[in-house]
């Protein structure tokens, strides 16, 4: 059984060119789109982490599952790492697609007070959007440009990145004794890249295996579909 979440600037619909080649005949997949996104754009909450956490503790526990693989894209990335420190006992293994660290991103305080703020502002999408895909097409960021605005609610899309702007459970990290797989693409941003995420991820995990895509930035199910889902199988393996 595996659960699969979301990231920032999308939903679900991120996964829908590596549908197709997961393994279906092995696992199970649950493709979970969190509060204010996608087909749960309609539910009202808090946007934050604990609330994240608790709301795939109930799912698992609704199914009666006694344990699943969980995956996460970067936003949610970090909300998975918080669920295996909390809620280890529920897992197999945890999955980490171009991940937030645990101690979440740090910048400056006014940068994150101006980011926030720019966020409440239309343009803003578009300006994180082109820095995250220069090499492509004007197609293709027009595709995510709508899809970021499509996906979820404003209220959603700002407190999930005050989330990670905030948050910080560095100092539990090391609780986690289970596998933890990483996926990075070598175009991405540098806080996302192997060398920053295998220099923190080795002082708190254990039993870590981090997997860079040569062909991929920041969304490797799209980019790189078939090695992608290749991957996943490998490690829910």
């Amino acid at each position: 059984m595996v659960f699969i979440l979301h990231e920032l600037m999308g939903d679900c619909r991120n996964y829908e060119p590596c549908i197709s080649y997961l393994n279906t005949k092995e696992y199970k997949y649950f493709f979970i789109d969190l509060r204010g996104y996608g087909l749960s754009k309609d539910i009202l909450g808090n946007y934050n982490c604990n609330e994240a956490v608790n709301d795939i503790l109930n799912l698992i526990k609704e199914n009666a599952l006694k344990k699943i693989t969980l995956i996460g894209h970067s936003m949610s990335s970090l909300i998975v790492q918080k669920f295996a420190i909390d809620y280890q006992e529920y897992l197999k293994k945890i999955i980490l697609i171009t991940p937030v660290l645990a101690s979440g991103v740090k910048i400056k305080e006014e940068d994150k007070q101006n980011l926030l703020n720019d966020m409440q502002n239309d343009n803003k999408i578009e300006d994180i959007v082109k820095a995250a895909n220069k090499r492509y097409n004007q197609t293709w960021n027009d595709y995510r440009i709508k899809l970021a605005y499509s996906s979820s609610t404003l209220e959603a899309r700002v407190n999930y990145m005050k989330m990670y702007l905030e948050e910080d459970f560095s100092n539990e990290a090391s609780n986690i004794k289970i596998p933890v797989k990483v996926i990075v693409g070598k175009y991405d941003f540098p806080v996302f890249s192997k060398i920053v995420i295998k220099k923190e991820f080795q002082k708190w995990y254990k039993d870590l295996e981090i997997f860079e895509i040569e062909d991929a930035g920041h969304y490797p199910m799209v980019e790189t579909p078939v090695l992608f889902a290749s991957k996943i199988e490998e490690f829910c393996k």
